[in-house]
């Protein structure tokens, strides 16, 4: 069975669909249950990483300012 995905011209996509499912790999929905559960915990341990160094370093700036300034 072919691939169910419509492009913006009404063309369907010739690749195969994937068993138990009526799209491809590309174009399977983004909301695979089984996948976001996976991925859920790194993007947010990534954003944590993330927010910890910029409090770092707008920390350093601030103290390099103040030290500018004579305070």
């Amino acid at each position: 069975m072919r691939c169910l995905h419509l492009d913006p011209a009404g063309w369907q996509c010739p690749a195969e669909a994937l068993e138990g499912s009526e799209f491809c790999t590309d174009h399977r929905p983004f909301f695979d249950a089984e996948e976001t559960e996976a991925k859920s915990s790194r993007p947010l341990l990534y954003r944590l990483a993330a927010l910890i160094l910029l409090l770092i370093f707008l920390f350093n700036a601030y103290q390099i300012s103040c030290a500018g300034m004579g305070r």
